[in-house]
């Protein structure tokens, strides 16, 4: 059976959860934010201020503060990246379990590189992140005359 007779089953899944995974990356955020709306500012605020005001209400009367619960909460709002990165693992996976069983390479290659480039696109968002905090510091530093 030659090459072109081959199923091409791993190589085709890998290129397809690849696609999904640069669309999820790309799209996802602004989707997520179109179905879960962050609440407007005054709402925030008012929150904030009631929490203090309880706060403050509790301290003078002697009572201790309420307690803070902890709990740990996934941020809805990072679904997208996490699919991202899941979806980046098996189309590289995909793509290399392919090649190994010397399916069409072209899809192999594929599968790979558009997982690669996501994963670069995660990167690009970290670096730039990373940037904005430093730019935030530098000037914040200079203002202060901290050298």
């Amino acid at each position: 059976m030659n090459a072109e007779q081959r199923p091409k089953t791993f190589g085709v899944v890998g290129v397809i959860a690849a696609f999904l995974a640069l669309l999820t990356v790309l799209v996802g955020p602004s989707v997520h934010d179109a179905i879960f709306p962050k609440p407007r500012l005054e709402d925030r605020i008012a929150d904030t201020a009631v929490k203090i005001r309880d706060r403050v209400a509790a301290r003078l009367k002697g009572a201790p503060p309420p307690e803070k619960r902890i709990e740990f909460r996934v941020s809805s709002s990072q679904f997208p990246y996490s699919l991202s990165l899941a979806l980046v693992g098996a189309a590289i996976v995909g793509g290399c379990v392919g090649y190994l069983r010397r399916e069409d390479h072209r899809y192999a290659y594929v599968a790979c590189g558009v997982g690669t480039l996501t994963l670069a696109w995660h990167a690009v968002l970290l670096a730039l992140g990373a940037l904005v905090i430093c730019v935030v510091i530098f000037a914040v530093c200079s203002f202060l005359g901290i050298s």
